[in-house]
C-alpha cells in the first residue's frame, strides 16, 4: 500500500482525463465492452490509474461476461476500501470499491465470483493502469542476451528501499540482500548483529535502453539522508549506513559526478557522508524480506511515517520523494 494522496479536485481533473475524472472522482461507470481492460489478458498488475498503487494482479483476473473487467481478489486487502453506496428505497444497495491510497472510486464487489472467493470486483477500465511483469524465462533471456545491468544501493532498511524502484519502467527486478562485508552467506541474524561488515542492500537489475544509471543514482538519492554515516532514520548501526556499490568504473565516475552535484545543490547544510565504494558479492536476503512492503502493507505504511523518513524526505525533496 501506498502512502495517502490527497489533491484537490482542480489538481485532478489536470491529471486525469475526463473520463477518468468523471468515474474516479464524480463515482461514474464506463459502458458496458467499452473499456480497454475488458478483454485484456496479459500478464501483470493492474494498478491505480490515479496514484499507481497496485489493486489487482492479473492471475485474479476472470471473464465475468459483464463487459467489465472483473477480479477474485485485490492484490491485498489494505489496498481497497469497499464501501455501501448508501442507497435507498427501491434501489438496491452495492458495495462500492475505492482505492485506500487516493479514495478514488473503482467499481462494486458483488458475491456471485467464482472460487476461491466467490467475489467479483466489477472494476471501471478507466480507474485502472496496466503494467506488465516480466516473467523469469523472459529476464533470464533478456540476461543472456547482454541486455541487462545492475546496480547496488544501501540506504538504510532494506525492504523499505525496494520500493521507490520497482515501479520504475526499466528496472526488471529489485532484489533485497546483504554485501560489503567479510562472511560469506550471511542470514539475518548474522548481520543484525553487526558483527559481519555487511550491510542490508538492493541489488538492481535493469534495461540500460529503457532507464539509465544516472537516474536511478537519482531516486537513490532522494530516499536517504545523505549527510548522516553509519544508520538511516530510526536504523542505527554500520549493517544500516548509505551507500552506492559500484560495478565498474563507469559506475563510479557517475555516482562521484551525482554525490558531487548533489553537495553544490544547496540543499543539505552538512556535507555528503554517503559512501561510494566498489562492490563485493551480494548475497540474496531470505524469501520473507523480498518484496516486503507487498507482503506487509500495513508494516510498511507504519514504519514510514514512523521513522522520520516521510518527514525528513518531504523537507528536502517534497512530495515527489515517494
Amino acid at each position: 500500500m501506498t502512502e495517502n494522496v490527497v489533491k484537490t479536485e482542480a489538481e485532478w481533473k489536470t491529471l486525469l482525463t475526463s473520463e477518468q475524472f468523471h468515474i474516479m472522482r464524480e463515482k461514474g461507470t464506463e459502458r458496458a465492452f467499452t473499456g480497454k481492460y475488458a478483454k485484456h489478458h496479459d500478464h501483470g498488475v493492474y494498478r491505480c490509474a490515479g496514484c499507481d498503487q497496485d489493486l489487482f494482479y492479473s492471475k485474479a483476473k476472470f471473464e465475468s461476461g459483464t463487459g467489465w473487467p472483473s477480479f477474485t481478489a485485490p492484490v491485498a486487502p489494505e489496498n481497497v476500501l469497499s464501501l455501501s453506496d448508501g442507497r435507498g428505497g427501491n434501489i438496491v444497495a452495492r458495495t462500492e470499491v475505492l482505492c485506500s491510497s487516493c479514495g478514488a472510486h473503482l467499481g462494486h464487489v458483488f458475491s456471485d465470483g467464482p472460487e476461491p472467493t466467490g467475489l467479483r470486483y466489477c472494476i471501471n477500465s478507466a480507474a485502472l493502469q496496466f503494467a506488465a511483469i516480466v516473467d523469469d524465462r523472459t529476464k533470464l533471456a533478456q540476461a543472456s542476451a547482454g541486455k541487462t545491468e545492475k546496480a547496488i544501493f544501501a540506504g538504510g532498511c532494506f525492504w523499505c528501499m525496494e520500493a521507490p524502484f520497482e515501479k520504475l519502467p526499466g528496472v526488471i527486478s529489485v532484489v533485497s540482500g546483504y554485501t560489503g562485508g567479510i562472511k560469506k552467506n550471511p542470514t539475518y541474524e548474522d548481520v543484525s548483529s553487526g558483527g559481519t561488515g555487511h550491510t542490508e542492500a538492493i541489488e538492481i537489475t535493469f534495461d540500460p535502453d529503457t532507464i539509465s544509471y544516472e537516474k536511478l543514482l537519482n531516486v537513490f538519492w532522494m530516499n536517504i539522508d545523505p549527510t548522516v554515516a553509519d544508520r538511516q532514520f530510526v536504523d542505527v548501526g554500520y549493517q544500516y549506513r548509505a551507500a552506492v556499490f559500484y560495478l565498474d568504473d563507469a559506475q563510479k565516475r557517475l555516482a562521484e559526478v551525482s554525490r558531487e552535484k548533489l553537495q553544490k545543490s544547496g540543499r543539505f547544510t552538512q556535507p555528503i557522508v554517503t559512501e561510494i565504494r566498489q562492490a563485493s558479492v551480494f548475497y540474496p536476503a531470505e524469501e520473507y524480506h523480498q518484496d516486503y512492503y507487498k507482503k506487509n502493507p500495513i508494516r510498511y505504511k507504519y514504519y514510514r511515517n514512523g521513522s522520520g523518513r516521510d518527514q525528513f524526505l518531504d523537507s528536502v525533496w517534497g512530495k515527489d520523494s515517494k
